[in-house]
């Protein structure tokens, strides 16, 4: 009896772990396909069923955080579908990071959220990173009084980004000052000079990350009426094809390219 009952039990437990293996792999093969909605939409569903299943893995909650600002980001442009992405993405992640009791605690207690976040560990980073994206988007969308309602909040988490791994993500934490100091209003810091820094700063870390030299084009060109320099910068990631098939990143530059083209046949918008 007790030997049936144990291949019963191990019977389960592979007919289990294949199951999760095939999720995995189908969901995984959806998200190699992102710059595709339809792609991202089922990938999207494969992280939400591999999360139910696996709670304590956190990983999965970093790839849905992920594709919902690719969603928010790239794949609508109606503004309450944006704002419904970006929401879901940020409060998603804020749930997650306060699994961290320290954390949780400090917020609870009435920490500023800048003491709070030193509770946060490397393992986080990219919860964190992705947290801010979806909340920074989310507050952007929403305009410059949402922005400044969330502003210390997205700060303190970039910063603390900044501290346990400023390299992540592909040159990540430069590229968002570079924007930063360019979008400011001139009253409160604006900065062009600190933002080209920054931006050349990503560049050197993460030359195959096309949206990098979008943001800069969109944010600092702008900012500092250099038609010329936007338009060169925009036409060399929209004739740079190295890096369309990137291993992790391909996606990702095929949607920049994108954004260049449209970007682009919108100059006159800018200036």
């Amino acid at each position: 009896m007790f030997k049936k009952s144990l291949l019963i039990l191990i019977s389960f437990l592979s007919t289990s772990l294949l199951a999760q293996s095939q999720l995995e792999i189908v969901t995984m093969r959806w998200w190699g396909q992102r710059d595709q909605p339809l792609a991202i939409h089922k990938a999207s569903e494969g992280f939400h069923d591999l999360r139910i299943q696996y709670p304590e893995n956190k990983e999965w909650v970093v790839f849905i955080l992920r594709a919902f600002f690719i969603r928010g980001d790239f794949h609508t442009q109606d503004r309450d579908e944006k704002l419904r992405f970006f929401k879901f993405g940020f409060e998603l992640g804020d749930r997650t990071l306060e699994m961290n009791k320290e954390y949780a605690a400090k917020l609870k207690k009435g920490d500023d959220i800048e003491e709070a976040v030193k509770a946060l560990t490397i393992d986080e980073v990219p919860l964190m990173f992705w947290t801010a994206a979806n909340l920074g988007k989310f507050a952007k969308t929403n305009g410059i009084l949402e922005s400044l309602k969330y502003k210390n909040k997205i700060l303190a988490l970039v910063k603390r980004v900044e501290e346990l791994k400023p390299d992540y993500f592909f040159g990540a934490v430069p590229r968002y000052w570079g924007s930063y100091y360019a979008v400011l209003p001139r009253l409160v810091g604006r900065d062009l000079k600190k933002s080209q820094n920054y931006f050349e700063k990503s560049l050197k870390m993460a030359p195959e990350y096309l949206g990098t030299k979008v943001l800069k084009a969109e944010t600092h060109d702008v900012a500092d009426g250099d038609e010329r320099e936007f338009k060169k910068t925009l036409q060399s990631v929209i004739d740079e094809s190295s890096y369309d098939q990137h291993p992790e990143i391909g996606p990702e530059n095929r949607m920049e390219k994108i954004k260049a083209k449209k970007l682009l046949e919108k100059t006159s918008e800018f200036f």
